[in-house]
């Protein structure tokens, strides 16, 4: 490779700017206000604001809401919140696609640009881990790159339906011919997504709306980094974390 070639291909990676992407709706149904609950000592939606921040291969962190309250707790802490989001986009059934769109839109980031979903309710993440999936994404010719954790006792191999009747009696999926003396060790490995990372080429999100499909690739994370919080159950869970092992960045 020539000088020219290699010089502008230098430039190009220095144009490509990595922009993470916080949505934090009002709404929640499961656990009332949960991104900016309390959670050790912070709202809840500042952890991941504070992986951005800390982060200095990120270049911008941007908050997508339709909360003015939320906007303000996110400005506080260093994030940029460019615009407010339209209500028609802050249901519990819009796709988080539609979300990224329209921040990649409206804030016109560049096809070249990467950008980071972060949802708010995966607070324990590692440099580590980030450092995984960057990699992957830049190396290994994936356009977008996803972050699992391997499915154990929860497999779907494990899995049943339970009828309605008062035994709740178990019943095979239809897909799946489970024997009821099956070891763990029998089975094959099956991953799950587990909310943490989500890394994308903006071009590769515009032309294929989403994180999954032929050119994703996928890394395991850290253990920790397996819980979500959607109940109050989980929001303690990670509390006592956080509190036992410390801030994991």
């Amino acid at each position: 490779m020539d000088f020219a070639n290699q010089l502008s291909k230098d430039l190009i990676r220095k144009l490509s700017r990595i922009i993470s992407i916080i949505p934090a709706r009002s709404g929640s149904k499961g656990l009332k206000n949960k991104n900016i609950l309390n959670f050790h000592g912070k709202p809840l939606i500042n952890w991941s604001i504070l992986y951005s921040l800390k982060n200095k291969l990120i270049d911008s962190c941007i908050v997508t809401t339709d909360s003015i309250k939320i906007a303000k707790i996110a400005k506080e802490q260093g994030a940029e919140v460019p615009f407010i989001r339209d209500k028609n986009l802050a249901s519990d059934k819009t796709p988080t696609s539609e979300v990224i769109l329209d921040v990649i839109e409206k804030c016109d980031l560049k096809d070249q640009d990467i950008i980071l979903l972060l949802e708010p309710t995966s607070p324990y993440r590692t440099i580590e881990d980030f450092h995984k999936g960057l990699n992957l994404l830049k190396k290994n010719n994936c356009k977008k790159v996803v972050s699992v954790s391997q499915a154990i006792s929860s497999s779907f191999r494990f899995q049943f339906m339970r009828s309605n009747d008062a035994a709740g009696s178990l019943l095979n999926l239809e897909f799946n011919n489970c024997p009821n003396d099956m070891r763990r060790q029998e089975i094959i490995k099956t991953y799950f997504l587990d909310g943490s990372f989500y890394f994308s080429n903006v071009k590769a999100f515009k032309d294929n709306h989403g994180f999954i499909g032929e050119s994703t690739g996928t890394f395991e994370t850290n253990y920790f980094s397996t819980f979500e919080i959607d109940t109050y159950n989980d929001f303690k869970l990670l509390e006592s974390l956080f509190e036992s092992f410390g801030m994991p960045f």
